[in-house]
């Protein structure tokens, strides 16, 4: 499609969405013979984080931490960012976040030092999305330690109200400072 179709093609869809010129019955046609039969919206308010452990301005001990950030509504496994906040410390994070069972949460294993200050921006660069293309909101997370120390993964994942089928799988991917899912045209991801 040209560029000079796509005010057309446009204006078609907006006809098409509204029952205009084409009456609701056949489907409008742009210039290079593209047909229009119908508008897809995406309904509804955008996904957004509705928990997360450690919750926002809680403490959480030191050591190895499985982060968990809940969504609102179902997401797509592999649409995710989260990045460095000037509010505090950036904990040491694998690059992939996995999308659990329940198709709205994801665990991130980290690790975090004692009696630290730490903020995670969810999503900074709109990528986390829900099954239906959609962005989620952003997020900022801040939380602090205590003296105390996790050394094992399990108790990581109690601690987050999960269970040992919930472990974090991931790999590093810095991109910047800010870890996310590619882009389509990024290819695959080392």
């Amino acid at each position: 499609m040209s560029a000079a179709s796509i005010p057309a093609l446009m204006s078609a869809l907006a006809l098409a969405a509204a029952g205009g010129a084409t009456g609701g019955a056949a489907p409008a046609k742009v210039e290079d013979g593209t047909q229009v039969s119908g508008v897809v919206v995406t309904a509804g308010p955008p996904p957004k984080v509705v928990s997360t452990f450690p919750a926002d301005g809680a403490s959480a001990p030191g050591g190895v931490i499985v982060l968990k950030i809940v969504f609102d509504q179902p997401m797509t496994a592999d649409a995710w960012a989260y990045g460095r906040a000037a509010a505090g410390a950036f904990p040491n994070c694998l690059a992939h976040p996995r999308l659990l069972g329940d198709g709205k949460t994801f665990a991130l294993l980290c690790t975090v030092a004692a009696n630290q200050s730490y903020a995670v921006q969810i999503n900074p660069s709109p990528v986390f999305a829900n099954a239906g293309g959609r962005s989620a909101r952003p997020y900022l997370l801040r939380f602090a330690t205590t003296e105390t120390a996790t050394r094992n993964m399990h108790d990581a994942l109690t601690q987050a109200g999960l269970t040992d089928a919930d472990e974090p799988i991931m790999t590093w991917n810095d991109a910047g400072g800010v870890s996310r899912s590619p882009a389509p045209d990024d290819g695959p991801t080392p």
